[in-house]
């Protein structure tokens, strides 16, 4: 799961990943960036309620 935040996407994973998933979520993660870099980050905070709620995961800024 992820959610754009200041400073770039910030992915959550659900289950432990190699080092080569998350070399790929970061390649995404770059090009969500570019997709979203014109948009307010603040606009998806409507939803960052449900962070809270996660189970504990690994979570990296991308």
């Amino acid at each position: 799961m992820w959610r754009p935040v200041d400073g770039g996407v910030e992915a959550t994973a659900f289950h432990s990943l190699s080092p080569a998933a998350w070399e790929g979520l970061a390649a995404e993660a770059q090009s969500l960036r570019a997709l979203l870099s014109d948009r307010e980050v603040e606009v998806y905070g409507r939803y960052h309620h449900w962070w809270a709620k996660l189970p504990e995961t690994e979570v990296r800024m991308l």
